[in-house]
């Protein structure tokens, strides 16, 4: 034993006996060299081969180089050491044995190598069907303090040049079981590929499994596949991979989360799925990817009628066959577009090699399930140019299935849609249509939709066709309203209708050439009251958002309860008819309505700005107006009443911010209320002011002439109030007023008013202006009056007896200031009497102050008397004073007359013929 530890080469001898006889390979070592002290071997070179001599070396070692511990050699347990060497070659022969190679022993003594090692270059190579080297160079490989190896190196593959940095630990799960967890990044020195790849390697026996989790990128695809098929497809482009290794000695399998492939804009792909190799065999495919070529442009159009609506098309396809020969099972092709719309078309039928993926649009025939949807349909519509964007923000959330079937070419492709369906919050759409693709132009030959309510309040359907789908061009729809209820649906549009509308029914005809969408050949059926109907037939248009229209509108019914519930006016509409010609500027409206026992005949006009009112004139006219066809009265209301307090600014908020001019014309006004002929009533309102410019009638043989105004600019409103009347009927003023007492006569007056506030103390307060008034031939029921204030003895002794009192003419003029009504005019004659006086009104106060002075008409010897009437204006106190006069008045009556209506009524000239109180007045 002495000697076998002392003699070097007595030692190498016995071990290359040792490896003989022990193990199926023969030691070979060339100008060895060995040293016990420190232990060191060198030799030039080092062989290890198969005792046949039929295979290479399994192992060949030159310039070999070591230095380390025997003892530590023999225990296991190595903690230092050196090994070098110019060159390592490993080749595994699997074809020059039938027995199994035992992997955990051709590994062991991986576990027993030294702290540091670095090899000029190592070939790793491997023979089964084919021949499999693995180069590098510069390898160093140290062992930490845990036991890892930290590894570097460099290397050619498919004459690229890479780096090797890895981490290895090798350890044993079970006595029979060796793993070697590694962590390995593979980088290109030359271009910017990297190949990261994590996991482990175990060995039991003959059994070798591995499985890695690997995350790459490739400058070039090839280099990858070729690793894998030296037949590989030739993809050209940048590869980017992430997925899971695994495998044994008959194969492996790829496991690809993602996989993407990238060729400038010739295409780009993206695929998940497998790629397995067993048993020598091709490298198989199972792969799902999706993804452009270039290629597909032509499907697209290029013209700005889909082509402004396709966002991107691509493909998806399972890639199947092997690596070298690409199949496609399953080809889907896929369109974006905007608001959210996906179409698919999809064939199982077909199997097309890769090679003809670049003629499928022109040479292959369609027969293809195709499925789609849209998310935002109102942004679908506001980009194909159908809607505007109120139906774009009103539509955004509704969204849209369709499925169904195609056939034929990409260049001419017929589509069946079975199934088409869109949910609106309150609509449901659903039908079916028949589409054609034809040189990049989208038609719907045939087109049936429907839109129910979905609370089951009617329908309205659809049908006809679209020529050109795309732009909705070429449309022609019939459209079919079933009880409809219309309201919520034109909420959609954010139109809000003149009136309620609750059902619709009738037909129409939709159509669009070029850029105006036609609504004609109308003929509905509408709701605006419960139980009531509204004909209307006509058409419209709408041409860039402008709308136009022609309608007839005829109301056929509607059910008295249910007029008397929505309206003010007494007794229903027997008919109205109405003509509206709609344009985008202005809106005509002719109109002729029954009401009870009055027709009106009117025409309204309108000024409009972008379909808003910016001017409104409503002029009407009636032969014959009939008051008690339009005012609700009870019974036993026979006058006018003033009990409530009036306040005008509520009105201020009523009045229309646009200019409004009314005005009605009439030959007769009759009612229990009213004695009206050749009526003509005008009203203006603008922002903040209504204005009276007319009101001129006949009344009762007289004649009535207002003008007036209320200001809302000023604060407080200021308002104004302007009269003639001439030879106004008191008989009839008294009772239309409600006033119980038989008067006869006429009554004139001239005169204007202004004031300011709001309510009726404000107006008393702030009264003023000059109003002057005339009776002439009154006759008031009651005793001789007159002959109590001239001659009371003769009142007492005949007057108290008589029945009727005549005033043949009366007068005065009023000068307002304050509220405060002043008058030093007042002249009053009788057959017996003839008066002088002056007045006072105060209306703030509510006070009355009235001075007349009497004179008899005869010579005889009379008792005069001061009438003063002074109080409160309900109930003022009377006083009757003897004065001292006896003069004869008669001719101091026939002066004073004349000019007493000059000053009145400002008469000065021929031109006006009538004067109150003067006979031959008109």
């Amino acid at each position: 034993m002495l000697t076998f530890w002392t003699s070097p080469k007595l030692t190498l001898q016995s071990l290359e006996l040792a490896v003989t006889r022990f193990t199926p390979y023969e030691l070979q070592l060339k100008n060895p060299v060995l040293d016990w002290s420190p232990f060191e071997f060198h030799a030039d070179l080092v062989l290890i081969n198969y005792r046949d001599l039929q295979s290479p070396p399994l192992v060949a070692l030159q310039a070999v180089n070591l230095a380390m511990s025997p003892r530590e050699l023999l225990t296991g347990h190595i903690t230092r050491g050196q090994f070098t060497a110019s060159n390592v070659t490993y080749y595994l022969d699997e074809q020059s044995s039938d027995e199994p190679i035992d992997m955990e022993a051709l590994l062991a003594p991986l576990s027993r190598l030294p702290r540091q090692i670095d090899v000029g270059s190592l070939h790793l190579i491997s023979r089964a069907d084919n021949i499999w080297i693995f180069p590098l160079v510069d390898l160093s490989a140290t062992k930490n303090d845990d036991g890892a190896w930290t590894i570097g190196a460099e290397a050619a593959i498919a004459r690229r040049s890479v780096s090797l940095a890895a981490q290895a630990d090798w350890r044993i799960l079970n006595p029979h079981t060796h793993r070697l967890d590694v962590t390995a990044t593979i980088s290109g020195l030359e271009e910017d590929s990297q190949l990261r790849a994590s996991g482990y390697v175990d060995a039991a026996g003959a059994q070798l499994n591995y499985q890695l989790g690997v995350k790459g990128r490739y400058e070039r695809v090839g280099d990858f596949l070729r690793a894998l098929d030296a037949q590989a497809y030739p993809f050209g482009g940048n590869l980017s991979i992430e997925g899971t290794l695994s495998g044994d000695l008959r194969g492996y399998e790829l496991t690809l989360d993602e996989l993407r492939l990238v060729e400038g804009d010739a295409y780009s792909f993206s695929a998940s799925g497998t790629m397995v190799r067993r048993d020598n065999a091709e490298v198989s495919l199972n792969l799902t990817a999706t993804g452009f070529t270039r290629e597909m442009e032509g499907i697209i159009p290029a013209d700005h009628t889909l082509a402004d609506l396709l966002l991107r098309s691509e493909l998806e396809l399972n890639v199947t066959g092997t690596l070298a020969a690409p199949e496609l099972e399953r080809t889907s092709l896929i369109l974006h577009g905007v608001g959210g719309t996906r179409v698919s078309l999809s064939s199982q039928a077909q199997t097309l090699q890769l090679s003809q993926l670049s003629t499928f649009s022109q040479e292959q025939t369609v027969n293809a399930d195709l499925e789609g949807s849209v998310s935002d349909l109102g942004g679908l519509l506001l980009a194909s140019g159908v809607t505007n964007t109120i139906v774009d923000s009103q539509l955004a959330n509704v969204a849209a299935t369709f499925s169904g079937e195609a056939h034929g070419t990409l260049d001419e492709l017929r589509v069946e849609l079975h199934k088409l369906e869109a949910a609106h919050p309150r609509y449901t759409l659903s039908g079916k249509a028949s589409l054609l693709w034809r040189q990049t132009l989208l038609s719907a030959p045939v087109l049936e939709l429907a839109l129910s309510h979905k609370s089951g309040n009617g329908t309205i359907s659809a049908s006809g066709s679209i020529a050109e789908l795309g732009r909705a061009r070429g449309l022609a729809l019939n459209l079919n309203m079933n009880d409809l209820a219309i309201a919520p649906l034109l909420t959609i549009f954010e139109v809000t209708p003149p009136f309620a509308l609750h059902r619709i029914n009738g037909t129409a005809l939709l159509t669009r050439a070029s850029d105006t969408v036609r609504l004609q050949d109308l003929d509905l059926q509408l709701e605006p009251l419960p139980g009531s109907n509204l004909h209307i037939t006509g058409s419209g248009a709408v041409l860039e958002h402008e709308i136009t229209a022609d309608l007839d509108l005829d109301l056929t019914r509607l059910e008295p309860d249910t007029w008397q519930k929505t309206s003010s006016l007494i007794k229903v509409p027997e008919s109205f008819h109405a003509s509206l010609r709609l344009r985008p500027a202005y809106a005509t409206l002719l109109s002729d309505t029954t009401v009870g026992d009055t027709r009106i005949q009117g025409v309204a006009t309108a000024d409009l700005d972008r379909y808003k009112l910016d001017r409104l004139s409503v002029d009407l006219y009636s032969a014959r107006l009939h008051i008690d066809d339009f005012i609700k009265s009870s019974s036993g209301d026979k006058g006018i009443t003033t009990d409530e307090p009036w306040d005008i600014q509520p009105l201020a908020q009523r009045i229309p911010d646009f200019p409004v001019q009314l005005s009605l014309r009439s030959g007769q006004v009759t009612g229990p209320l009213s004695r009206l002929a050749d009526l003509s009533l005008a009203i203006d309102t603008v922002p903040g002011r209504i204005t009276l410019r007319e009101l001129d009638t006949r009344y009762a043989g007289g004649e009535l002439m207002l003008r007036g105004n209320v200001d809302y600019q000023v604060s407080p409103p200021a308002l104004s109030l302007a009269g003639r009347g001439i030879r106004v009927p008191l008989g009839a003023l008294t009772e239309d007023l409600g006033i119980q007492q038989n008067v006869s006569g006429a009554m004139s007056f001239q005169g204007g008013l202004l004031t300011r506030g709001t309510v009726q103390g404000d107006w008393r307060s702030h009264l003023q202006g000059r109003v002057s008034t005339a009776f002439n031939d009154v006759t008031v029921s009651g005793a001789a009056y007159d002959l109590l204030m001239s001659n009371l003895l003769a009142w007492l002794v005949s007057g108290a007896g008589e029945k009727t009192t005549t005033f043949s003419c009366s007068m005065a003029q009023f000068d307002i200031a304050a509220g405060v009504a002043h008058s030093d005019s007042i002249y009053i004659e009788t057959p017996r009497m003839l008066a002088t006086g002056k007045a006072s009104v105060d209306l703030p106060q509510n006070h009355l102050d009235v001075r007349i002075e009497p004179r008899s008409k005869t010579r005889a010897f009379q008792f005069p008397s001061a009438v003063h009437l002074e109080g409160p204006l309900a109930d003022p106190r009377l006083r009757v004073s003897p004065l001292q006069a006896s003069a004869d008045l008669s001719a101091q009556a026939l002066l004073l007359l004349p000019g007493l209506t000059l000053k009145l009524f400002g008469l000065a000239g021929p031109d006006n013929p009538y004067r109150p109180c003067e006979t031959g007045s008109p």
